[in-house]
């Protein structure tokens, strides 16, 4: 029988096993499913993303939640070094082969709740469509906070919920009824794709996710939106 993640009321995946083998399942079609599920805007979003962060020959960015490292090419340009981790082996193995030309790039398996790195050894950290997928987002945050130099920026990319009423009609029927039948014909998870996007509806995005990072420790810089709420784009600094 196939399974996914369960998630809770609030709309958090309750079960870290279960988000490893899910995304396991669909990392050999997960690439090519984000961009005609997304008509190819998740490639703008992600480049709005990077263009916020600085640039620095000798920084090192860790790259969190990387799924196959769709980040890590236009990451590298920035930085030195990066070092992309996931939970899942398989979507780091598919990352791995896609990316293989890509010397300054460090592939960890590791859960975001407990990573095993030394206290400030990051200049940046990035987590895309990835934080609404760990069952304790606070403690997730805090760990991209110690493992951050002080003054070390946090840019996220996130699902949230569209602000214009019929927009709102419109993306939510996609949503419920075309990605998991599109996602189910390719990938043959049609269950992971029913999950992902329950979690995108009821995902705390903006003013509610910036009390997340206070709670973490962060200092929220600015939260954009994009696509008229669809994602949002989170800019935060480590102070002190």
């Amino acid at each position: 029988m196939e399974r996914v993640a369960p998630i809770t009321e609030a709309g958090q995946p309750s079960d870290t096993q279960e988000v490893r083998r899910m995304f396991d399942r669909i990392a050999p079609t997960y690439d090519a499913l984000n961009r005609v599920l997304s008509f190819g805007i998740n490639w703008l979003w992600e480049g709005k993303l990077i263009s916020l962060l600085p640039r620095d020959p000798d920084a090192t960015f860790l790259d969190l939640c990387t799924g196959t490292g769709a980040l890590v090419p236009r990451l590298s340009q920035r930085c030195g070094k990066v070092v992309a981790a996931d939970i899942s082996p398989q979507m780091l193995a598919v990352g791995k082969r896609r990316h293989k030309k890509i010397a300054s790039c460090e592939w960890i398996e590791a859960d975001a709740q407990s990573l095993p790195f030394s206290d400030e050894s990051f200049d940046a950290v990035t987590i895309a469509y990835g934080i609404r997928n760990v069952p304790d987002r606070v403690k997730a945050l805090r760990e991209a906070l110690r493992v951050c130099k002080p003054g070390a920026t946090l840019a996220i990319l996130e699902f949230g919920q569209a602000r214009n009423r019929l927009w709102g009609a419109v993306f939510g029927w996609y949503s419920r009824v075309v990605i998991p039948w599109v996602g189910g014909v390719i990938s043959g998870e049609r269950s992971a794709y029913e999950y992902l996007p329950k979690t995108s509806a009821v995902f705390p995005c903006g003013s509610l996710f910036e009390d997340l990072l206070r709670q973490a420790g962060w200092v929220p810089l600015s939260t954009r939106s994009v696509s008229g709420g669809v994602a949002f784009i989170y800019i935060a600094r480590k102070t002190g």
